[in-house]
């Protein structure tokens, strides 16, 4: 497993998600942990061979592929995982994940590794501000993408920002990134093109000295997708038609998976749209529509 460093004791391992990893005198901090058991155990015979022991995981939101290693090195390490109050409890309950994309308990297709990571203890809760240990470890509030994602900032200056921004090509292929709040997703852009580090470090794009093309990038895609549900509801229409429309537009293939985040992603547009006063819903003959306002 190759690492790629950025600072005096700080590394990402690259991959599908990206894994930070601070090293300090009395050990290693990971912030987040990969998909699956899998990607536990290879950062794990990597700190073994390197004879660094694994202290804590930082983990920056509970989506499963950026916890799905937590209960692997937490059994194979007895490492402690750290994680903000409202992100521990999917984290710890994460069935919760996939209940809070369908609205119901989950049907058997979405009781899948990429919805739903092995349950994990928390034991230490972070807020979404300030100095997380004895590290030096400093969490940076990221809100938008989930219900509480944190990025993490390093004493050497590196920021690890997890999925508050996404790769150009991951936008041009799924053109619907995932968010629940749209609006705060969109403040948290105008913070990071604010913002100041020696690296920054998406999830899901490589480390970059400068974030702006990147977090501007993600702002023209997330209203180029609010614009087409806005025009979507030019005569009422119901959410599933929308996303439709969504997926003609932009020649979107779904699976059962991928269609429970777009459809969540779609009535985070709506929300923020009301939120506007651009939209508003009715229910006809039982099915709630959306339609624009005047």
């Amino acid at each position: 497993m190759e690492t790629v460093k950025l600072g005096i004791a700080t590394e990402y391992i690259p991959g599908r998600v990206n894994v930070g990893l601070y090293v300090s005198d009395n050990g290693a901090r990971l912030i987040d942990s990969g998909l699956d058991d899998e990607a536990g155990r290879k950062i794990a015979r990597m700190l073994e061979e390197r004879k660094i022991p694994l202290q804590r995981i930082v983990t920056t939101h509970s989506n499963a592929d950026h916890c799905g290693g937590n209960a692997f090195l937490r059994k194979r390490t007895g490492c402690s995982v750290a994680a903000t109050k409202l992100e521990s409890v999917v984290i710890e309950n994460p069935f919760l994940e996939p209940l809070v994309l369908w609205s119901a308990f989950p049907f058997g297709e979405l009781e899948n590794k990429f919805l739903q990571a092995k349950p994990s203890e928390v034991d230490l809760i972070i807020e979404n501000s300030g100095i997380v240990d004895e590290s030096g470890l400093e969490a940076v509030p990221l809100p938008g993408h989930f219900l509480d994602m944190i990025g993490v900032r390093t004493p050497d200056d590196v920021l690890f920002v997890a999925d508050s921004v996404f790769s150009e090509e991951l936008i041009e292929k799924y053109a619907v990134m995932f968010v629940l709040d749209v609006g705060a997703a969109l403040e948290t852009l105008d913070r990071l093109i604010r913002a100041e580090a020696a690296w920054f470090v998406p999830s899901h794009a490589p480390a970059s000295e400068n974030i702006v093309p990147l977090a501007e990038a993600n702002r023209k895609g997330l209203l180029r997708v609010s614009e087409a549900v806005l025009e979507s509801c030019g005569e009422p229409a119901s959410r599933e038609k929308i996303l439709q429309g969504i997926a003609g537009r932009f020649s979107l293939s779904m699976s059962v998976s991928e269609y429970v985040l777009n459809s969540a992603a779609v009535g985070a547009h709506l929300s923020w749209l009301r939120k506007r006063g651009q939209v508003a819903p009715v229910v006809e003959k039982g099915v709630l529509l959306w339609r624009k306002t005047r």
